[in-house]
């Protein structure tokens, strides 16, 4: 009965953040600590910070008093407010008094704050951090700049907290091979981790791209493979051939470097696991030493460009040596437990080409499975069981030494390392498998947790890899399944978000693709599912905005802007306006205008007429809180309406709210009737189909407009982006019934086009049609035509002209 309270008054402290305890001075006492504590019971009064509170660590270790030491130094900082040490209690003065208490786990604290003390009590170092990170949470922001803020009010709200993580791998992944991070960056990043109570940073610092970790032993990794010639201009697939900026890249940390980073870490109780990538993802290493390849004879380089690459280690004896060789200096730089093998996306061609690999094969008596693997339900190729081999006889070697450890899911494929922690991106799958394996699993999928992927309307956001993970639905994210079971809730060990730097070239980028993301992971990985609640968390993101400004993060800002949907109600396709900022006002015009204080609220979704150029943003107290979105809106006969497509629509389908909504797909939303135009930002709004002669090179859409009604026009918009292997359409036509049976065509039309020389082009198609009653429409649009294969695009098959891919958004009738 007393749990059931305390989560009571727990959810009440949740839903009111803003104001929710009156103090006797009339102060209203906030909570803004992220992630959230999982017991936090308010009190009223505030304890006051002066020159006359002393500090008391009375039996704590000298981890505990340098915890300490780091409170003190940072208060005299920021306020000018100078601690004493004492050993002497006085009743009378006020104290802050760290105690050490054996029944606690590593990383639980309770924090007692009155108006007379602050008590601090935890078991072991890292518990005291935390607590700590809360206190910090419980002062003004100011308290994470570095000079003096005189004027803010230095007092605490008083309050009871008793707090331990919900997962004990509480992680954030950082690529510094795509694009390098200086040293500083990275000492930044590890203060965002600390900050939000995430204790493990996972460092990826090898790649195709890249190779960033200095090996004495192996000095052209660092000489050669930390360089390359020149980066990928724009997104991977809106030109081809791919183009250039000339540029040298390159970077590495040397080990002293990555020795205080490690030294760093840990003082703020943060694993460093370093990622040396095998057997796949080594064009770098073999650009520095090709007879680690299965043709050492052949030259290579570091590739300026993304995606996956053929050239990958020989499984061979000179291999494993070199790899050792590289793991014996990694290991002395970083004690962690774990070392991360990668282990993924490692094609299997260098390997069937390869006599001595086939010869391996048949060694080690390796054979295509005949029946699905008991792990992951999927037959396996030899190859693919020679990676095991592979990564099986690494495990072996840092097992040896004293390590354990991690890969990415593929290395489940053709049977798992007995000891290995699977690390889950390509879904929740791989983790559960391993999990019922009886092997430990991270959760990291990427529909939740990739923070390369798009956060805001690809339209105004920077290019990136791709996806739509908005902060609500990473919010969202449950690393265990509601019906797991207890091996599974036994072996999904964490989460961790991942920080791919593809389209990350610089600190700024890196800062506004990581967060505010990656605090909403922090709060999945801490506070317990029953706790979470996404109304709370955005009441304590304001301030964590806050303290981002200070320590010069520069997060994503779409928290305080409007995201602007359609979804169906009913049978009436309406305008749908949120913004992730609490206690605020949306406001909208229907003109183009800018909006103002005045303008129209938005309290429901709203249906529209015609074409609308809706521009919104968010207020409070009558000031406009952050940027004016705008979206183009067209309503038509079949706006909202439900529609068949032959063939049925392919890998994208146009469906941004139902795909992202963290409620699941919602199949009233519909890509193609939805009243929102493509655009050449991304593939997401586009419904793609992919044509050849079996549907005559066309795409048929049909719609029951459900009454007779008079059409007269038709407008269809497809896309140009050759290198993507798309073309718009070459010619389309309308046909009308009202019976459903006997259809004629009222319009016909053929189009000429002006492609630009590099580049996506959307392209908007108006056919005019003879003015017909109709119930039932059919659009038919044909192919743009076949592609040099190789020449237009990149050659993956072995033709040498393919038909191209359509690619359609919006269709309209009128």
């Amino acid at each position: 009965m007393k749990k059931e309270l305390n989560f009571l008054l727990l959810i009440s402290v949740l839903l009111c953040f803003t104001g929710c305890q009156q103090t006797t001075k009339g102060k209203m006492n906030v909570y803004n600590i992220i992630p959230m504590p999982n017991q936090l019971t308010p009190r009223e009064g505030r304890f006051q910070l002066n020159d006359k509170v002393s500090m008391i660590t009375s039996g704590c270790t000298p981890k505990v008093k340098a915890i300490a030491d780091s409170l003190i130094t940072r208060l005299q900082l920021t306020s000018g407010i100078t601690l004493q040490y004492t050993n002497k209690e006085h009743a009378d003065l006020p104290a802050i008094r760290f105690i050490t208490a054996d029944d606690m786990s590593k990383e639980a604290y309770k924090l007692s704050i009155t108006p007379n003390e602050i008590i601090l009590t935890a078991s072991q170092a890292n518990g005291f951090f935390y607590g700590i990170q809360s206190i910090y949470q419980l002062l003004p922001p100011e308290i994470y700049g570095k000079t003096k803020a005189r004027h803010a009010d230095w007092s605490l709200p008083a309050v009871e907290i008793e707090d331990a993580p919900n997962f004990a791998y509480r992680g954030l992944m950082l690529d510094v091979c795509r694009h390098f991070s200086s040293v500083d960056y990275v000492y930044k990043f590890i203060d965002m981790l600390a900050m939000h109570k995430m204790n493990t940073f996972h460092w990826h610092l090898t790649d195709d791209q890249g190779w960033r970790i200095e090996i004495k032993k192996y000095p052209k990794l660092t000489e050669i493979g930390s360089k390359r010639k020149e980066s990928l201009v724009g997104y991977y697939y809106t030109n081809w051939p791919q183009i250039f900026d000339g540029k040298e890249h390159g970077g590495y940390y040397t080990q002293e470097e990555i020795k205080k980073i490690v030294a760093y870490a840990a003082n703020k109780y943060i694993t460093v696991i370093p990622e040396i990538e095998m057997p796949g993802h080594a064009l770098a290493a073999i650009a520095s030493y090709p007879e680690l390849s299965c043709t050492p004879n052949s030259t290579y380089a570091v590739t300026g460009t993304w995606g996956v690459f053929e050239q990958v280690y020989c499984p061979k004896d000179e291999t494993f040596t070199f790899l050792e060789g590289v793991l014996d200096e990694v290991m002395k730089l970083f004690p962690s437990k774990y070392i991360h093998i990668g282990g993924d996306e490692c094609p299997k061609t260098a390997w069937e080409n390869s006599a001595y690999c086939q010869s391996l094969i048949k060694k080690l008596g390796l054979k295509d499975d005949t029946a699905p693997n008991a792990v992951d339900g999927r037959k396996h190729t030899k190859e693919e069981k020679l990676q095991s081999y592979f990564i099986t006889r690494m495990e072996k070697y840092l097992n040896s030494k004293g390590r354990n450890i991690i890969g990415w899911d593929e290395i489940l494929e053709g049977g798992l390392a007995p000891n290995a922690t699977v690390m889950s991106w390509r879904g929740v799958e791989g983790g559960i498998n391993a999990a019922k394996a009886g092997h430990d699993a991270i959760m990291t999928p990427g529909a939740f947790v990739y923070l390369d992927h798009y956060q805001e309307d690809p339209e105004i956001a920077p290019v990136t890899i791709g996806g739509y993970n908005t902060l609500k639905k990473t919010y969202s994210y449950n690393p265990v399944p509601d019906e797991a079971d207890e091996l599974l809730k036994e072996h999904i060990i964490g989460v961790q978000g991942n920080v791919w730097t593809e389209y990350m070239q610089n600190d700024e980028r890196r800062d506004y693709q990581a967060f505010p993301r990656a605090v909403a992971i922090a709060e999945t990985g801490w506070t317990q599912k029953h706790i979470k609640n996404w109304d709370s968390f955005r009441q304590r993101m304001v301030e964590d905005f806050e303290r981002m400004n200070i320590m010069n993060v520069k997060a994503c800002r779409n928290f305080f802007d409007v995201n602007i949907n359609t979804h169906v109600f009913g049978d009436t396709l309406k305008a749908v306006l949120e913004t992730f900022y609490p206690d605020a006002t949306i406001r909208y015009t229907l003109d183009g205008s800018k909006p103002t204080a005045k303008s129209q609220a938005y309290t429901a979704p709203f249906a529209w007429k015609g074409k609308i150029d809706l521009k919104t943003a968010v207020f409070r107290n009558g000031k406009m809180v952050g940027s004016i979105r705008q979206k183009s809106l067209y309503a038509n006969l079949i706006s909202g309406k439900q529609y068949t497509t032959t063939p049925h629509c392919g890998w994208m389908n146009g469906d941004i709210f139902g795909k992202n909504d963290v409620l699941g797909a919602d199949t009233t939303t519909l890509g193609l009737t939805n009243g929102k135009r493509g655009n050449i930002a991304s593939y997401t709004p586009w419904v793609s189909f992919n044509l050849n002669e079996k549907c005559n090179n066309e795409m048929t859409f049909s719609v029951d407009l459900q009454q007779e009604t008079t059409i007269s026009k038709v407008i269809y918009g497809s896309l140009y982006n050759p290198a993507f292997r798309i073309l718009p359409a070459s010619n389309a036509k309308v046909q009308v019934s009202t019976d459903g049976k006997n259809y004629k065509e009222i319009g016909k039309k053929a189009f000429l086009r002006k492609y630009p020389e590099h580049g996506r082009k959307m392209f908007t198609d108006t056919l005019e049609c003879e003015p017909s009653k109709a119930r039932y429409v059919k659009i038919t649009i044909k192919s743009g035509g076949t592609l040099r294969n190789g020449i237009d695009c990149r050659k993956d098959t072995p033709e040498s002209i393919i038909p191209s891919d359509l690619y359609v958004d919006e269709i309209e009738v009128y």
